[in-house]
């Protein structure tokens, strides 16, 4: 949507945070069907967006978001 024009400046960043906050719910689905259970953060994390609570799902969880990187974003 980069060549999207916007009405106002507000707009763009209503859109853009909708995509993310559509994005990460996207993501916690993926990791949940993996059986890694996860939640929203709250209060503008500075850990991210999302949290897992076993320190032995973090490579599982890293490899489904390189999986979504790579299918999403392929140049």
């Amino acid at each position: 949507m980069a060549d999207k024009e916007w009405e106002t400046d507000e707009d763009e960043m209503i859109y853009h945070l909708e995509v993310h906050k559509n994005l990460i719910g996207w993501i916690m689905d993926k990791l949940q069907e993996a059986g890694i259970p996860c939640e929203r953060t709250k209060g503008r994390d500075s850990n991210g967006d999302i949290l897992y609570y076993r320190a032995e799902d973090e490579s599982r969880v890293k490899q489904i978001v390189r999986e979504i990187n790579a299918k999403y974003n392929q140049s």
